[in-house]
């Protein structure tokens, strides 16, 4: 039985809280089920700050200055655009052991507008010094994820994600970065998050395409991407975001940078707000990312 993947994720925070008086959680009054159990059981270890994402900033540099190990939660643009300056400053430039968590990668909020989609924060964020970036895929690698805030080191940024996928992982070794999920040496679909569904079922409806999911944004994992892009005739990159400084570009120019001999198919949203409404799949359909629509870009492509 799957579990959210947001409770995954803060099971293990609360897990880590449990056992380490020094780990500190604060949100930004926004709410999470796993939430609500540290706020219950820890209450000297949880804060509530209300609508002050930039104070929230500087507080959590604050404590890890003072030997805290932090987990700050919002949504995801409120956290990164709206707190951009305080994350670069405050943790970033002083290399400081907060975690950044945020829900509401891509279209999560659908029926909210371009002022809580997250088209854009991993773009934004990906500009920051000593910032790593991972986004979860499963409940597998979301709970990992959350105790590897705890273990290792410096600012992250966690984009997580609500519901329930299926599980692609079954292991808890994310040290790589990124991880094969389907095999193939003709054309490979290289994808994050959520998006990693869409590609898995993309690759069921065509022949010999394979997926990669890449759970650590930044630093990329260069060496074995090099690897697995120079055997393969076709990368397709897909994601959940505008084009503009995202993973499409990243993979790019890493293509670019390595002189790696593929063909490539970038697919993203265009860099426009969206002010359309409705389900996340809706929204995936209109701008040609859902999975019938990245079928089609890619017989095109192959052609």
């Amino acid at each position: 039985m799957t579990v959210d993947m947001r409770d995954a994720f803060f099971q293990s925070v609360y897990d880590c809280v449990k056992k380490d008086k020094n780990v500190i959680v604060i949100t930004a009054d926004h709410g999470a089920f796993g939430l609500t159990k540290i706020q219950n059981d820890f209450p000297k270890q949880y804060l509530n700050v209300g609508i002050a994402e930039q104070n929230m900033i500087s507080l959590a540099a604050g404590l890890a200055a003072c030997g805290k190990i932090v987990y700050v939660y919002s949504i995801n643009n409120f956290i990164s655009l709206r707190s951009l300056e305080h994350v670069n400053l405050d943790l970033c430039s002083m290399e400081l052991h907060v975690n950044l968590v945020g829900v509401g990668a891509g279209f999560t909020y659908s029926t909210d507008g371009p002022t809580h989609q997250g088209m854009q924060d991993l773009q934004a964020m990906s500009v920051l010094p000593n910032l790593q970036i991972y986004n979860v895929t499963d409940e597998i690698n979301s709970y990992n994820l959350g105790k590897m805030g705890y273990i290792k080191p410096g600012p992250k940024y966690f984009r997580i994600e609500k519901g329930k996928n299926p599980r692609i992982y079954s292991d808890d070794d994310f040290t790589d970065g990124l991880k094969k999920i389907i095999h193939s040496n003709e054309t490979l679909i290289i994808s994050s998050g959520f998006m990693t569904h869409t590609a898995i079922k993309v690759s069921s409806m065509l022949k010999n395409v394979g997926v990669v999911d890449v759970y650590r944004v930044k630093p990329l994992n260069e060496k074995m991407l090099v690897n697995i892009v120079n055997s393969v005739k076709n990368i397709v990159v897909l994601e959940e975001a505008t084009y503009s400084g995202g993973i499409c570009e990243k993979i790019g120019f890493l293509i670019a940078k390595n002189n790696l001999q593929c063909n490539f198919l970038p697919i993203a949203v265009k860099d426009k707000p969206c002010y359309y409404y409705g389900t996340r799949q809706m929204l995936h359909k209109k701008y040609d990312i859902d999975a019938d629509s990245v079928y089609e870009k890619i017989i095109n492509f192959l052609r």
